[in-house]
Parts: C-alpha cells; sequence; structure tokens
C-alpha cells in the first residue's frame, strides 16, 4: 500500500508530500467496578498524508498544504479521489514558504513486550491500590498499545520507531457528608506497577477528603500551594513563552536573553525539552515532520535562552530548529514540600478546570478540592476559586520533589503569594 501510495504522489500535481504511517496494536480492558464488563484486542493500520504545493503572489512564495487519512482498504479509485482532492485544497492555503525536512534515515526499535502480560500487570497494581475503606472504585478503562510509527517524505526521509503507551482513565467514589466522585486520567508508557499503586491510592484518599470537605473560606493575603496538574499547566505557560510558533503569532513578547517570568522573588524557572523521557507517554526519537530530538535546555534562570520550534516556525523566525518535542522538564527548586505546608496557606491539587491564558498569563479555577491550613489544623475545601497572573505574582517556590506527569517532569508543588482567593 505504501509503495502505491508514493508511486501515485510522484505524479501528482503538487511540490512535495508527507506520509505517517501508524500501526496500532492494543489490549482495551474496560471494568464496572471491580467487573470486567469489555475486553478486545485491536489492530489498526493507516497513513496520514500531507500533500504541498507551492506558488507566487505578488513576487512572494507560498507553501500550502492538506492533509488526509488513507486507509489500507481503500481501492485505487478511492487512493486516488483522496490525493487529487488533498492536492486540489492546498491551493487555497496561503502560509509562508517553509522547507520540510530532508536527508534522515533511521529505524530503531525497543524491547518487544507482550500487551497481555503488561495489561495484566496494570490490572493487578490497580486493584492492590483499590483497598481503602469509605472510597471505592466507579469504573477503569486501561488501553495498553504498542505504536509503531514510520515517517516518509519527499525529500529523503525514512525514520521508524515503536513505542509503548498505556492510557488509564478511573472514576472513584466516596462517602461523607455527601457521596463525591473524582476523576484521574494517568499516561504512561510502560504500565509501571508502582506508580500505578500510588496513584490510584493517592486518588482514594483524594475522594475520601472530598467527600469531608467544607466550603472554601474568604481568605486574603496567603500562599497557594499548586500540587499534581495544576502545577504542570503553571510550568507549560512558560514552555509556551519560548515557543517559536507562539512568537511568530506574536503571542509570546519574550525576545532572548529576557526573562519568561515576571519580578517575583523566590526561584528562577530552568525549563528543557526532553524528547526520551523515561516513563512518559509522549516519548519520541522523532517529531511529526521527522525531524530528530535532541534534549534542549530553553530557559536558564529565567531567562530565555532561545526559542523551541518545528522546522517551519523556525525557519519563519530565522532560528536553529529543535523540533517539536512532546515532553519537557523543569528543575527542581529551593523548598520542600513540607516547608511549605508549615506555615498557613491554601493547597489545591484538584480544580474543575484549570485555565492559563498563554497570551497574558491569566490563571484561574475553580477549586474541586483543596486544603486550608490555618496555622494549626488543616481540612480539607471544596469550591471558590483562584485567580491572578503569573506576570503580577509576589513570590513563586518550587518544591525539591519532583514526579511525572503526563509530559512534565518537574517540581510536584509550587507555592505562590500574590493570587486572590475566592471563598464561597
Amino acid at each position: 500500500m505504501l509503495e502505491k501510495i508514493i508511486s501515485r504522489l510522484q505524479k501528482a500535481d503538487i511540490n512535495g508530500w508527507k506520509i505517517e504511517e501508524k500501526f496500532i496494536e492494543g489490549q482495551e480492558y474496560f471494568f464496572v467496578k471491580r467487573e470486567l464488563d469489555l475486553s478486545r484486542a485491536k489492530k489498526v493500520r493507516h497513513f496520514d498524508l500531507t500533500v504541498y504545493r507551492d506558488f507566487y503572489e505578488s513576487g512572494e512564495k507560498y507553501r500550502g498544504s492538506s492533509s488526509t487519512r488513507l486507509s489500507p482498504t481503500m481501492s485505487d479509485d478511492e487512493l486516488q479521489v483522496a490525493i487529487d482532492e488533498a492536492a486540489f485544497a492546498a491551493g487555497f492555503v496561503k502560509n509562508p514558504w517553509y522547507p520540510l525536512v530532508s536527508s534522515m534515515v533511521e529505524r530503531l526499535e525497543p524491547p518487544d513486550h507482550d500487551l497481555q502480560e503488561l495489561s495484566s500487570d496494570a490490572i493487578g497494581a490497580f486493584f492492590r491500590a483499590d483497598n481503602r475503606g469509605g472510597a471505592w472504585l466507579n469504573s477503569m478503562d486501561l488501553f495498553v498499545t504498542r505504536n509503531s510509527h514510520r515517517i516518509i517524505n519527499s525529500e529523503g526521509v525514512d525514520v521508524s520507531y515503536t513505542r509503548y503507551r498505556t492510557y488509564i482513565e478511573t472514576i472513584v467514589n466516596a462517602s461523607g457528608k455527601e457521596e463525591v466522585e473524582l476523576y484521574d486520567q494517568l499516561l504512561l508508557s510502560l504500565p509501571e506497577k508502582r506508580t500505578i499503586e500510588e496513584r490510584i491510592t493517592d486518588l482514594l484518599e483524594k475522594a475520601i477528603d472530598r467527600s469531608q470537605a467544607v466550603s472554601t473560606p474568604s481568605l486574603k493575603a496567603i500562599p497557594v500551594i499548586l500540587t499534581g496538574d495544576p502545577t504542570k499547566e503553571v510550568a507549560r505557560y512558560y514552555l509556551n513563552q519560548s515557543s517559536a510558533r507562539m512568537k511568530y503569532d506574536r503571542i509570546s513578547q519574550v525576545e532572548p536573553g529576557e526573562s519568561v517570568q515576571g519580578d517575583e522573588t523566590g526561584d528562577r524557572i530552568n525549563l528543557s525539552l526532553v524528547p526520551d523521557l523515561e516513563g512518559s507517554y509522549f516519548s519520541a526519537p522523532f517529531d511529526e515532520d521527522g525531524f530528530k530530538l535532541m534534549r534542549r535546555d530553553i530557559v536558564k534562570n529565567g531567562l530565555l535562552k532561545g526559542y523551541w520550534g518545528n522546522l517551519r516556525y523556525s525557519s519563519y523566525l530565522g532560528v536553529e530548529t529543535t523540533g517539536s518535542a512532546m515532553n519537557f522538564s523543569l528543575l527542581p527548586g529551593s523548598m520542600g514540600i513540607e516547608e511549605m505546608r508549615s506555615s498557613p496557606h491554601l493547597e489545591v491539587p484538584n480544580f474543575s478546570a484549570v485555565e492559563v491564558d498563554e497570551t497574558t498569563g491569566d490563571f484561574g479555577g475553580e477549586i474541586r478540592l483543596g486544603w486550608y491550613f490555618d496555622g494549626a489544623k488543616r481540612v480539607p475545601v471544596t469550591g471558590g476559586s483562584i485567580t491572578g497572573n503569573l506576570r503580577d505574582i509576589k513570590s513563586l517556590y518550587l518544591s525539591r520533589e519532583v514526579e511525572l506527569e503526563s509530559d512534565y517532569l518537574g517540581p510536584k508543588s509550587m507555592m505562590i503569594e500574590g493570587f486572590n482567593i475566592s471563598g464561597e
């Protein structure tokens, strides 16, 4: 099928093309409480095709592109129609011209694993952790997949690699002052048993606290500690400030050598792109264009060293191409979590949704679960909201403790002064 696609592309009225061949083998399990409701195996192969057409307008060169998905079951006529339609559509896209990745040939293969054994390990770890009185499993979905990926283009790129991915979606319930439920999504490469057990144990404990929570009081001028996913989303703001795409689109205003932070005291941001982050669901040796990725230090002591981005946006800015790695890391900070918790504060690990505006730095979230410490007693709270702007905060301290959270490796918690807390 691949040879047939390439043969037809070479005869098409286009100026370049890229094919991403994806073959996914997986085991999927759906549990209701502790009972298996459905299990299935899958094998899926498809081809994501992008075609490029160049043209001039008022003396300027442009490159249009259009993408479509091709199936191995397509007939010759269906394949030709899909290619022709994509080529036609590309002529209506007007982007400044940019090059394609060229002359890269490499094949990488990891050690082989049995998907059923990996799934069994994950399920066992999950149910070992489901042992808390007052909280219980509502449902769990588990997908363990082997993802084979090959990228080929018209400029001589032919790279391939295989990665394992584990997706666990969990809902737990707890009964206290009211019955509540908490949702969690855990993304890993291989289903590491200890990580799964710790995650589910923590989720059940949070559900118990949420069921006993009182309304968040009105609080003034105390630090906010963000833990877990909210920490990652704040860290992502600094990642976006150093993005070549964000700079080209005039969302980021930061220049190399300038600070990505405001005037706050505390810890400085040290941020890196890490393509192969151990345990990460998103690790990959090449970006979606076939550009080979390497670790890159992007922000040093709060100062932007250089922009990161794919070949297209890097060429627009005239900067070195780093590629678009899917993982990033933040160096740990100067405070331990228990030190952060030693004085009055509000700690929040769960919001209904966290919003961090990548343009303005505005932060906002409705508190689903938090803990308020008044200097003597720590109580679970819910409701109310936290708002502020990351450019106007008074201080920022990062924890010495680190964790892997999806595509992020860095401080588990951060303590911020200068946010507004609205109670119920």
